[in-house]
C-alpha cells in the first residue's frame, strides 16, 4: 500500500473541520468541500475558502480520524512510524507550540493527539519538534 501524501484526503469531503491559518486573525471553521494536492476548499456559513496547505498551522478534527498509519518507511525522514506513540512539542512557524501524542504519518501531514482534540499540522508549518516521552501505546 503506498504511503498516503496527506491525512486530510477526500475521505474528509463533507466533514466540519477547524482550520488555524497564517496570517488569519481567526480560526476558519467549515465544511471541507473539495481536497487537493495542494489547497482546502471550505465552506463556511457566510464564505468559501480555498486554503492552501502551506499556509495551515493545524486542522482540528475529532481524535478518532488519527487512528492506523502506513507500514512503509519514510526513509528521509526522521518522523516516521517508529515514533507513533511518543509524546512531541512542536514548535510552530507562528511562534506557538503544541503538545501532544503522535498518532498518524503522511507524507505531508503528522496527525497529534493533544488532549480531547486530534490536530492535524503540515509539516512545512513546523520549525522543529522536540521529544518529550517514550512511546506510549493507546
Amino acid at each position: 500500500m503506498p504511503l498516503r501524501e496527506n491525512i486530510i484526503d477526500a475521505r474528509f469531503n463533507g466533514r466540519e473541520v477547524e482550520f488555524r491559518v497564517l496570517g488569519a486573525p481567526e480560526p476558519i471553521r467549515g465544511v471541507i468541500d473539495e481536497v487537493s494536492r495542494y489547497e482546502i476548499g471550505v465552506l463556511s456559513k457566510d464564505k468559501v475558502y480555498v486554503l492552501f496547505r502551506h499556509a495551515i498551522l493545524t486542522a482540528t478534527i475529532e481524535p478518532s480520524d488519527l487512528h492506523g498509519f502506513s507500514t512503509e518507511q519514510l526513509n528521509d525522514t526522521v518522523i516516521d512510524a517508529e515514533l507513533i506513540g511518543v509524546e512531541l512539542e512542536l514548535h510552530l512557524i507562528d511562534g506557538s507550540t503544541i503538545t501532544g501524542t503522535l498518532s498518524k504519518i503522511s507524507r505531508y501531514e503528522i496527525g497529534i493527539r493533544a488532549g480531547d482534540k486530534g490536530l492535524v499540522i503540515p509539516k512545512s508549518s513546523i520549525t522543529y519538534a522536540v521529544v518529550r516521552s517514550q512511546q506510549v501505546r493507546e
